[in-house]
């Protein structure tokens, strides 16, 4: 198989090249926004096309470079939080450059596989957060990242329903594992853990909304579930990919809490609440436990 993945040099597109990289037989290109996504110790340097994907021409060449027979499409901005600040951006963006490469998919191949990673965000102020979120939850979106995700997923279905496009949607909930970037919960709170233990920081972490409940996978066991999605799952269908099991912020401190020894005050911040946090209600290999764990051990390996 000839793979492409787009955005591979961002925190989820490493993870996939190595899941991908099992299965010896599959040659595997990666799509860069610049050439500071770094992946050159994952591929081979004629693997890594780099290129803005909201440039049609860019898109186009790059599949006619791969000729790919699956397109694993990770490319966008997705920090939900800076999606406020950067609203007009994230949905540009978004939007653009997934038209450009199904519009390229069309016309250079038509047959290929389009797994089409969405986002489970979508779902934003659910009505009933006492129901488990099915595919058939209405979208209520909260922020402009989620918009751009619709429009992304409606886009790939609109490729489907009218030129045949083998195109899948997965909505993923919250994942995260080392190398996540600390604009997200896990991470900071890992990183703040670990330099509290050295000494480098007070002993006092300072959270938004204790209370708000988010679904969280480990990333590994997110890219299998996309390999699996590409294998299986039917075209023109959304998918959502989670654990199934739904955690308090303060759940999660206090896992952090039962792996350090160091005494930690929590300090409640309205200031810091998100106006887009979201209430949410395959199997995953790999319990919350052990990922907090492995990425809170990196944090304590790293020097200053």
């Amino acid at each position: 198989m000839k793979i492409l993945i787009t955005g591979a040099g961002g925190f989820v597109g490493t993870y996939l090249i190595r899941q991908l990289q099992k299965k010896t037989d599959n040659e595997i290109y990666g799509a860069v926004y610049k050439s500071t996504s770094d992946i050159s110790s994952l591929l081979p340097q004629n693997h890594i096309l780099e290129g803005d994907l909201t440039d049609f021409a860019v898109a186009e060449s790059h599949l006619q470079t791969v000729q790919p027979d699956i397109i694993y499409h990770l490319a966008a901005l997705s920090v939900v939080g800076n999606s406020f600040a950067n609203a007009i951006k994230v949905i540009n963006t978004n939007t653009n450059l997934s038209f450009n490469l199904f519009e390229a998919a069309r016309l250079i191949v038509p047959k290929a596989r389009i797994i089409n990673i969405c986002s489970a965000n979508v779902y934003g102020a659910v009505l009933d957060s006492s129901r488990p979120l099915t595919e058939s939850t209405p979208f209520r979106p909260l922020n402009p990242y989620s918009v751009s995700k619709i429009n992304q997923e409606m886009l790939g279905l609109e490729y489907h329903l009218t030129y045949g496009s083998d195109v899948i949607a997965l909505r993923p909930f919250n994942h995260t594992g080392i190398g996540q970037t600390t604009d997200f919960l896990i991470p900071r709170l890992a990183q703040q853990f670990a330099a509290i233990e050295k000494g480098q920081l007070a002993p006092t972490i300072e959270i938004g909304n204790l209370d708000s409940i988010r679904d969280f996978s480990d990333v590994r066991d997110m890219v299998r579930a996309y390999v699996l999605a590409a294998e299986s799952c039917l075209a023109g269908e959304a998918y959502n990919i989670g654990s199934g099991k739904g955690y308090k912020v303060s759940q999660v401190i206090d896992i952090f809490q039962s792996l350090s020894q160091a005494k930690v005050e929590i300090k409640v911040k309205k200031d810091l609440v998100r106006s887009a946090d979201v209430p949410t209600g395959y199997f995953p290999v790999i319990s919350l436990e052990r990922t907090i764990s492995d990425i809170l051990d990196f944090y304590r390996q790293q020097k200053g």
